[in-house]
């Protein structure tokens, strides 16, 4: 990215990349595509390690296990696979989303089960070593959108097409609350840190402030004129950024529920909001091709981050947090200077690029296209 060099190109794909996982020592990237493999990539010598065949359709989502040495699947062909990461061999296939889409699935703390969620209005439970289901929750009236397990690992939060929140005891199973106050689909939830309350984002144009505990809707939040597409916790988890398709982010105060400040600047529909490491700015994402960074105090557009040539669908910010990373439908991935503005760089590809992630070692770019290429590339000297 410092030199706009393509330093190395992955292909063996043959449909669209939909997720990639960075293992833990930072050395090797598995990715998942509708070609129905996994892939198994070496990222200083661009080598196809591995291949994982086993799916039957789509696969759309991955997730590593806490030691590393297993990778477990969700596909379209409604079964989670549990795989050997140095083998390739399919250890353990899990059935029981019956003839319905795998929609999200997530590790519990410890590493040996897995939480799966589905547009069959259940989420499953699973037992890593053993590919039995422990448990099927249900009680959700259509698709389940989203699932977060609580910070103890003992509940689980889900959201859904049904425009309800559920919490789920884990160990039973038992539907402990239902969160019922959004009149549209639930399409995002967020935990505070001390696992209290819950934070989610609807088409309904309002974010719900909810007491995990009673199930008490402690706040909603109005003033957003159309859907609510992101929203994220400062560090202290005292206030709430949220982006909207009405072009406009706001900043919420979740103790009162005031709407303390909007951020207009944008001309088309904010998809992502990101805070920087210190709290203090907010760099959001939008339709209208470019990227703005905000004063969070204040409102202030401090700068706009223009060269995209269409809709800029992600952004990742370096651990260090003084550059940006932006992924766009425009076919190119940009670094940037957060406090200049300076476009630093400029990698292009032949097709439009739909994620972006940066490994544990902050320099390792990986970011997949929607060709079915998995691209790496390397931050040097910044």
């Amino acid at each position: 990215l410092q030199t706009g060099q393509n330093e190395r190109t992955f292909q063996g794909h043959s449909d669209s990349v939909n997720a990639v996982a960075l293992t833990i020592d930072g050395k090797q990237v598995i990715s998942v595509s509708s070609d129905k493999t996994l892939k198994l990539w070496n990222l200083q010598t661009g080598k196809n390690e591995r291949t994982f065949q086993g799916h039957s359709d789509s696969v759309n989502a991955v997730a590593l296990t806490i030691d590393g040495k297993q990778v477990i699947s969700g596909s379209s062909d409604k079964t989670l696979k549990l795989w050997n990461l140095q083998t390739g061999k399919n250890e353990r296939t899990f059935k029981g989303h019956s003839n319905y889409l795998v929609t999200a699935v997530t590790l519990t703390p410890d590493g040996k089960q897995v939480i799966s969620g589905s547009s069959d209005k259940t989420l499953k439970l699973w037992n890593l070593q053993t590919g039995k289901n422990e448990r099927t929750f249900k009680g959700h009236r259509l698709w389940v959108t989203a699932v977060a397990l609580t910070p103890n690992g003992k509940q689980v939060i889900s959201g859904s097409l049904d425009r309800t929140l559920k919490l789920w005891n884990l160990e039973t199973g038992e539907d402990e609350r239902t969160f019922d106050g959004h009149s549209n689909s639930v399409t995002a939830v967020a935990l505070t840190p001390d696992g209290k309350q819950v934070i989610s984002g609807s088409w309904d144009r309002t974010l719900k402030l909810w007491n995990l505990e009673t199930g008490e809707d402690e706040r909603t939040f109005h003033g957003h004129n159309n859907s609510v597409t992101a929203v994220a916790l400062t560090p202290d988890s005292k206030q709430a950024i949220s982006g909207s398709s009405d072009k406009t982010l706001k900043l919420w105060n979740l103790e009162t529920g005031e709407d303390k400040r909007t951020f207009h600047g944008h001309n088309d529909r904010v998809t992502a909001v990101a805070l920087t490491i210190d709290g203090k700015q907010v760099i959001s994402a939008s339709s209208d091709n470019t990227l703005k960074l905000w004063n969070f105090q204040t409102g202030k557009n401090e700068r706009t981050f223009k060269g995209h040539s269409d809709s800029v669908y992600a952004v990742a910010l370096t651990p260090n947090g003084k550059q940006v990373i932006s992924a766009s439908w425009d076919n190119t991935l940009k670094l940037w200077n957060l406090q200049t503005g300076e476009e630093i760089a400029t990698f292009s590809g032949e097709a439009p690029f739909l994620c972006c992630a940066i490994a544990a070692d902050g320099v390792t770019i990986v970011a997949g296209d929607s060709s079915g290429r998995v691209h790496f590339l390397r931050l040097e000297n910044v």
